[in-house]
């Protein structure tokens, strides 16, 4: 995979793996060291050049150093990084010789990038990727860094990653649903997953989205190539981009079957390792940050036939179950949890309670990365009789400093016995504070507890959360099927208009119709 960019009368190339945007960045901003003119001999299967003596003792290049060098040819220039060798030769890449075309014994210029010295400083909250094992490192402008391993593509990305709850989430996800002891994989049916593993990685590591892959895996009686097709208008995927056969897969699958992306690069692999190695030991909110990753690939939703949240199952592998015991201990869910044989279970009105209480109290919501599961924990939880029986009531208590049977009985419209016993009942002691003995000069007066009135905060915060995920769903639903009129000035062209607009509404694509004149 080339990155190619247009530079005023110049075509850039370069064969790291970078996002088209941080390269154009630095390559207007770092400086041209030395320029030297040699051959490249072109005769061997391996292609090289010579870094002159002259230029490379004064800079006190030596072997094995890692240097970045531009190479051009016409209105065309080529930036690569090669390991110098023995006598200052340097590999020419496959790549370079067929985008040039580049002859044997051709002379050309060669120009070294000046790169800047290693930055000791540490980050609070940040992992820093110069560290990362077995790799040496290139340091550039703008806080970027090139990994360079032996048998594999040079990657530049920025130096320092910030711990944020969307990378803690994006990598427990990855290893749920995912694979990278080489190669970096993640499968699932669920399009939104997909969408926010490639959205992170390119925010985050500046990994472009045109380096994944794609493969449909697929065992239906319906047809394979209408399911492509929805994946590939779902996650935004060139046609080149996904493999040309469609893999069975083991179990059966629903229509549109399961899709797997891949970054088929080792070193991106051994990025991932490395970060997800400094993602150990997080506690409280980053312990549910992580849990959270784990639900939405690992996770399921058990509701009753009345739409009720029944139970929060969590599988987990043999090899997984320590790691996962972990976090639920470090996220606090651990008392709420039972075990099973190969999966972590949360059951019971008062469990479920203190789950959605426990994550909205660090304000992390559950779920909100897998769309369905989202849907059914939240509406489910709010479905039941349990939590509606017990709004109905502590709302009431609410709106009043406290109230006795009889003012009870005139709001609620029930029987005097019915009402004591309901809110007697052991489910509600935390919640509503009973005093008096129940006498003519000392009624039973009923009021809110603490507990109460989080409840109902609790309550309101999920349906608030509800409520903003459908506003953000319709707004992007009209953004991708909308028509906007436009004043078009005369000088931009048309095209550059839609353009103009696709990157301000951040869009994957904009059309005109015909002319905007």
């Amino acid at each position: 995979m080339l990155t190619k960019i247009k530079i005023k009368d110049l075509v850039v190339y370069t064969n790291q793996l970078i996002d088209p945007i941080e390269f154009q960045k630095l390559y207007r901003k770092e400086e041209i060291l030395i320029v030297f003119n040699t051959g490249v001999n072109n005769v061997n299967k391996k292609a090289y050049a010579t870094f002159l003596a002259q230029e490379r003792h004064k800079y006190n290049f030596q072997e094995g150093d890692s240097v970045i060098f531009r190479i051009q040819k016409n209105y065309k220039k080529f930036e690569f990084i090669s390991v110098l060798g023995q006598y200052g030769k340097f590999h020419i890449f496959k790549e370079i010789i067929e985008t040039l075309q580049i002859n044997n014994n051709e002379k050309l210029d060669f120009e070294v990038i000046k790169t800047i010295n290693r930055l000791e400083e540490k980050r609070s909250g940040s992992i820093n990727l110069s560290n990362i094992d077995d790799s040496s490192v290139i340091f550039r402008e703008n806080n970027f860094i090139t990994i360079i391993k032996k048998r594999t593509i040079p990657i530049t990305l920025p130096q320092f990653i910030k711990i944020t709850p969307e990378l803690i989430e994006l990598f427990y996800l990855i290893h749920g649903d995912g694979h990278y002891k080489t190669k970096l994989y993640f499968v699932n049916k669920d399009a939104g997953l997909h969408q926010f593993v490639i959205k992170n990685f390119k925010q985050i590591l500046r990994i472009p989205k045109d380096i994944w892959r794609a493969r449909l895996l697929f065992n239906h009686n319906s047809d394979p190539l209408i399911a492509k097709e929805y994946w590939k208008d779902k996650i935004e995927l060139k046609e080149e981009q996904f493999y040309p056969t469609i893999s069975k897969a083991i179990l059966n699958t629903s229509e549109i079957g399961n899709l797997r992306i891949v970054i088929d690069k080792m070193i991106v692999g051994s990025i991932f390792r490395y970060i997800f190695s400094q993602l150990q030991n997080l506690k409280g909110r980053e312990a549910l940050n992580a849990l959270n990753g784990l639900l939405c690939a690992e996770g399921s939703i058990d509701r009753s036939s009345h739409k009720a949240l029944h139970r929060i199952t969590i599988n987990f592998s043999q090899q997984e179950k320590e790691m996962f015991k972990k976090i639920l201990v470090e996220s606090q869910i651990n008392k709420l949890v039972k075990e099973k044989k190969d999966r972590f279970i949360i059951d019971g009105w008062t469990n479920l309670y203190e789950f959605f209480k426990l994550f909205f109290s660090n304000n992390v919501t559950p779920f909100y990365i897998h769309k369905q599961r989202y849907n059914d924990a939240l509406n489910g939880f709010l479905e039941h009789s349990f939590t509606k029986t017990m709004e109905k009531y502590l709302t009431l208590l609410n709106n009043k400093e406290s109230i006795d049977t009889n003012g009870l009985i005139k709001e609620t419209g029930y029987l005097g016995n019915s009402i004591r016993n309901l809110l007697r009942k052991k489910q509600y002691k935390s919640f509503v504070k009973i005093e008096g003995i129940g006498v003519k000069r000392k009624p039973l007066m009923y009021s809110l507890t603490k507990e109460g009135r989080e409840f109902l905060i609790l309550i309101k915060r999920i349906k608030e959360e509800l409520n903003v995920k459908n506003v953000e769903k319709e707004i992007s639903e009209l953004l991708k099927f909308s028509i906007i009129n436009i004043d078009k000035p005369s000088g931009p062209t048309s095209f550059s208009i839609s353009d103009y607009i696709r990157k301000q509404l951040g869009l994957s694509k904009t059309s005109h119709f015909g002319t905007l004149e």
